[in-house]
């Protein structure tokens, strides 16, 4: 599987990385990922390429990812020159972020929401292989509310 994540700074997306990827070590499949961020602090593109049980580098190009998420709709033209025919495109439009920031009042749950997005859209793990890692997170009943909330939400 090859998958694209983008963001901003603050917004998940190294965490979001993070958590996919000890979902794929506790399976024992291989991980590689690349990630650049340098910015990130100043508002700018934190971008990670991931690739699960492929190659030896973690670098995805273009036309190539089965999975594209964004967590700003400015992302979308770059998200989507990643994609291959037939992959699968998940922006978290202003709407999403600010109906989850209203029902979660705090940000930092995001990136559970967009783990159980991710668990939807994908057919290697399983919603069992993501409890494993949300339960070892801080606010544990609410990142599993919020994880849930993105298994359900539609794109």
């Amino acid at each position: 599987m090859k998958l694209i994540i983008l963001g901003v700074g603050g917004m998940g997306a190294i965490t979001l990385s993070k958590m996919i990827a000890q979902m794929a070590i506790n399976r024992n499949l291989h991980v590689k990922s690349s990630e650049i961020h340098g910015m990130a602090k100043k508002g700018g593109l934190v971008e990670v390429q991931m690739k699960i049980n492929e190659g030896t580098s973690g670098v995805v190009l273009q036309h190539e990812a089965d999975i594209s998420i964004a967590f700003k709709d400015e992302f979308r033209k770059y998200a989507t020159a990643f994609l291959k025919q037939g992959g699968k495109l998940v922006i978290f439009k202003d709407k999403v972020i600010n109906d989850f920031v209203r029902e979660f009042k705090d940000i930092r749950y995001i990136s559970s929401f967009a783990l159980g997005v991710f668990v939807r859209y994908q057919n290697i793990f399983t919603k069992e292989d993501a409890y494993k890692i949300i339960g070892n997170l801080k606010n544990r009943e609410l990142n599993l509310k919020a994880f849930e909330k993105g298994v359900e939400y539609d794109f």
